[in-house]
């Protein structure tokens, strides 16, 4: 009598870095944070999108007794003026993957199942950064469709320039949130981790760059905020576009790169 043996080869596809993103994409629309996110921010920018193209239209309307009659106002410069206030939301839910597992503990399982940790932090930048930028260019588009609509016959719909600023939108959002998503490494708390993307997205490049001293223009435009708003702005003094789109960059990698670091040097 013979005995059959079978061997069986396992190949397992789901490892390393395929695996971490894998695992990334499903814990990031398994959770009820991320649409409750996106809901709000939508709310909240359509909102500012009215209230951008009302006031635009009132401007226009009831001009100045000593101004000239001012141009349409183009859909797309409104839009960027709505992102540059939603850019907290949007930088809210980026730093959300990061945040919660530190909050509830998972984030033990995550490097236990993913051991090698860059591929933790790698992970989660690949599935942000495409999210995050369609994110910021649907947010655009619902500002730019909302301030459109309530500016009426005072708004400018030209296509290449709206298509334009919405890209441009899509890429700071992208670029933002992974600097925040890095940040969320090395802070680790949701608390924290908004109060310094508030600080280095808004409040501090805004305060600085009010400054007639030179050095402190420079340091604000220089800022992940400050370097944002010369690249939607499409003209700065001291930054042309291209040079902010670095700075930014710059930002993005630095802050993912500290938080890798963190990331392996400390425990979970």
């Amino acid at each position: 009598m013979s005995t059959a043996t079978i061997t069986v080869h396992h190949t397992s596809t789901s490892g390393g870095l395929r695996g971490a993103v894998a695992s990334e994409w499903t814990k990031l629309w398994s959770v009820r944070s991320t649409w409750l996110n996106m809901v709000g921010a939508v709310l909240l920018t359509g909102l500012l999108g009215l209230q951008l193209g009302f006031s635009a239209a009132f401007e226009r309307d009831n001009p100045a007794p000593d101004r000239l009659p001012a141009p349409p106002a183009e859909v797309g410069a409104m839009a960027v003026g709505a992102l540059m206030i939603v850019q907290v939301v949007i930088a809210a839910f980026a730093m959300v993957p990061v945040t919660s597992e530190y909050a509830t503990g998972s984030i033990r399982s995550t490097v236990q199942w993913t051991p090698v940790r860059r591929n933790v932090v790698l992970g989660k930048a690949v599935v942000l950064a495409p999210v995050l930028f369609l994110y910021g260019a649907l947010l655009g588009l619902v500002a730019a469709v909302g301030a459109g609509l309530a500016a009426g016959r005072w708004a400018d719909w030209t296509a290449s320039a709206l298509v334009t600023e919405l890209l441009q939108i899509g890429v700071y959002a992208m670029l933002a949130g992974l600097f925040t998503a890095g940040i969320a490494f090395l802070i680790r708390n949701t608390a924290g981790t908004l109060t310094a993307a508030f600080l280095l997205l808004m409040v501090v490049p805004l305060m600085l760059g009010q400054s007639s001293i030179s050095a402190l223009q420079w340091l604000a435009a220089l800022l992940p905020g400050g370097a944002g708003e010369a690249f939607l702005g499409g003209s700065s003094d001291l930054l042309s576009p291209a040079a902010a789109l670095g700075v930014l960059v710059v930002w993005a990698v630095g802050g993912l790169a500290l938080g890798l670091r963190v990331l392996e040097r400390r425990d979970a």
